[in-house]
């Protein structure tokens, strides 16, 4: 197995019965740590974790939202992919998310209240996931996040200055009830319990996901959606008995002698990955280089971006020509396009995007037996809907949709029944050209998830970057043809020589979560994102 050292622990290292999980809260790490040391798996610690940071960071992911996961089974080398994206309502109709002039309506007049909830798929990816590859009893990994919700838990400053920020909190009623006192926001370091949610616990561990998507607990989720104070939405209880999570191929490319594998459709996020390190082949990405380097990563994704909004979608509802965009010769094509000393001539209409603050999580575990999980999981904006039942909140998903064609982008995007929503999320697996695992990463983000997940991977594997080093590197994305590049990181210099080149500069705080691990010469070494409260932790 691997030797483990801790990058902030120099005198630590271990040399068998080795795991590491990285997450974006430290009780949601030490709660991974308890299930592996009792033996669990990866898949365990992934429903145990998913769990205590439903409570731990509710306005980022949670059982009212949805997830992709990327699992690599050692016994059989195998790698699979699930799909537990949420699903737009049998009765929804795009004319919802328009007004009297046919113009599409303001994203926070979407996403806050009923209207834009999806039908949750994360219990459903799960349950399913750990049917195949989980170890431990189901019910046994609910027992960490029961004892949280009954003793109680600490406000982080993160979640503190998120309930402060937000508008429309207030607005709802058991979201009021759970995040303010004295119609305050709830203080940093308040232990707050959360009995709703210790009952939805309870169910869930004894029925899995029947007991999440039928019953008690799906009546109430469709009369919260139905009888929303602001905007009602359009679930029915057959939306959700009759959701399941899809197993799908995982959307794998090569990279000089690497192969990434990341999330397929309906994520952009391998797809866009593979797409930009591909254009990006064709040029000399060494580490003196790296202030070149970002200008073309920067190049290469205004083309990907393109791509993207041109073609993808819910490959149930679209034909996709995935491997004609990914080939050599496309690539090339694209590559030819790109100058190191300017900006090409190249814009991608991308009017409809709208820069909104997004509230995901990913974590990132290997365990004892060499079985890894990477998993990103999401209820979208910061809070979802706002509306909280039971004890959790729901996603506002259905806002990731498009509403109307423009330019000739976003007709596979465009929202109908049944169909899931166009993500960036982008849990990712490297492997070297032996097969062996080199690195896996993902974070949160929303659309620049991929430029997170960029950056990071040519940090490590071309400027030699150690992961910590990579993750922890000053941020850059694109936006409506505009760069965005990481308030008080970057020196002047930078941004002078991006604007030379012709460049619209725009500094913004760009707040990854990356949480992950690389593995080199069978030496397995942590990274977990200064910008969030995360923790990486091993045995």
């Amino acid at each position: 197995m691997f030797l483990i050292i801790s990058i902030t622990k120099k005198s630590y290292s271990t040399e068998k019965n080795n795991f590491l999980i990285s997450t974006s809260h430290p009780m949601a790490s030490k709660i991974g740590k308890e299930i592996l040391n009792n033996g669990g798996n990866a898949m365990d610690a992934v429903v145990a974790v998913q769990m205590a940071l439903n409570l731990l960071e509710p306005e980022s992911s949670g059982i009212g939202g949805g997830a992709f996961l990327l699992y690599y089974n050692k016994n059989n080398s195998k790698l699979y992919f699930y799909d537990g994206r949420e699903t737009a309502p049998a009765n929804i109709k795009k004319e919802f998310f328009l007004d009297k002039e046919g113009n599409v309506l303001k994203f926070y007049d979407i996403a806050v209240g009923g209207l834009a909830i999806g039908v949750p798929g994360l219990v459903s990816l799960l349950d399913i996931a750990h049917k195949k590859h989980g170890s431990l009893n189901w019910s046994s990994l609910f027992v960490p996040s029961i004892n949280l919700s009954k003793k109680g838990f600490k406000i982080s400053d993160k979640l503190n200055k998120a309930i402060t920020k937000d508008k429309f909190l207030y607005l709802f009623p058991e979201s009021k009830d759970y995040f303010y006192q004295n119609n305050k926001p709830k203080k940093k370091e308040k232990i707050i319990k959360n009995a709703n949610f210790l009952n939805t616990l309870n169910i869930i561990s004894l029925k899995r996901s029947k007991g999440f998507y039928e019953g008690e607990l799906a009546k109430d989720i469709v009369n919260s959606v139905k009888n929303s104070p602001i905007k009602n939405g359009y679930i029915e209880l057959n939306d959700l008995k009759s959701y399941k999570a899809k197993q799908r191929n995982p959307l794998c490319g090569k990279y000089k002698k690497y192969k990434i594998c990341s999330a397929a459709p309906p994520s952009a996020g391998g797809f866009s990955i593979l797409q930009i390190l591909g254009i990006l082949e064709e040029f000399d990405l060494s580490k003196n280089k790296i202030k070149e380097n970002i200008h073309l990563i920067l190049e290469a994704a205004k083309f990907s971006y393109n791509d993207r909004y041109k073609y993808l979608g819910d490959p149930d509802f679209s034909s996709i020509k995935i491997n004609k965009l990914l080939s050599k010769k496309y690539l090339k094509n694209i590559s030819n396009e790109i100058s190191k000393n300017k900006i090409s001539d190249f814009t991608y209409n991308s009017q409809n995007e709208t820069y909104i603050p997004t509230s995901t999580t990913h974590f990132s575990i290997i365990d004892k037996y060499g079985n890894i999980a990477s998993i990103t999981s999401s209820i979208e904006n910061t809070f979802g809907s706002r509306i909280m039942t039971n004890g959790f909140l729901l996603n506002n998903q259905l806002s990731d949709f498009n509403f109307k064609i423009k330019n000739n982008l976003y007709k596979n995007n465009i929202i109908e029944p049944l169909k899931r929503p166009l993500s960036s999320m982008s849990p990712t697996i490297i492997f070297d050209e032996n097969n062996n695992i080199r690195m896996v990463i993902g974070s949160p983000g929303g659309k620049s998830i991929i430029m997170y997940v960029v950056k990071t991977i040519i940090a490590v594997l071309d400027w030699e970057m150690s992961i910590e080093e990579a993750v922890n590197f000053p941020n850059f994305s694109i936006y409506k043809n505009k760069i965005l590049i990481e308030k008080d990181n970057f020196d002047k210099d930078f941004k002078e020589y991006l604007l030379n080149l012709g460049h619209l500069v725009v500094e913004k705080e760009l707040n990854s979560g990356l949480n992950g691990f690389e593995i080199k010469d069978k030496i397995i070494y942590g990274a977990a994102d200064k910008r969030r409260n995360g923790l990486f932790i091993h045995n």
